[in-house]
């Protein structure tokens, strides 16, 4: 017991770079090269994020820029978007911003309009100015 009554916590003793065997080390590497994200690896370490980076650091490993990870467009969006509505109009029916909606559909293969307004009809350029 401590002064204030209470129990001591055992310390917790934190795992090191140098603690992670070679074969570990090795396998942690080829699954990061092998296009495993840091966070999935990391699910199976006995260890922190940093320790982790260290190993894989340690191991020559050079890192993958950080990526956003946007998810495909939900259904009907592009639908709506191939209908004629804007980029601006359809993310705000399913809750996101122009860009984000734009680098869905892009992301899906949808083509994307130049921005401004639709080009007006052949048939209203039909008036005659003939009397």
């Amino acid at each position: 017991m401590n002064e204030a009554g209470g129990h001591r916590l055992p310390r917790r003793r934190t795992r090191r770079t140098q603690d992670v065997p070679a074969a570990e080390a090795a396998e942690l590497k080829r699954r990061y090269e092998a296009g495993e994200t840091l966070l999935s690896i990391l699910e199976d370490f006995d260890g922190s994020y940093r320790i982790l980076r260290n190993v894989l650091k340690a191991q020559g490993v050079t890192f993958r820029a950080a990526r956003t990870v946007e998810p495909s467009a939900p259904p009907g969006m592009a639908e709506m978007y191939t209908s004629g509505k804007s980029l601006t109009e359809t993310g705000r029916k399913f809750g996101f911003s122009r860009a984000v909606t734009r680098r869905m559909l892009t992301e899906d293969g949808i083509p994307i309009r130049p921005r401004g307004r639709p080009a007006k009809e052949a048939e209203d350029d039909t008036r005659s100015t003939d009397p």
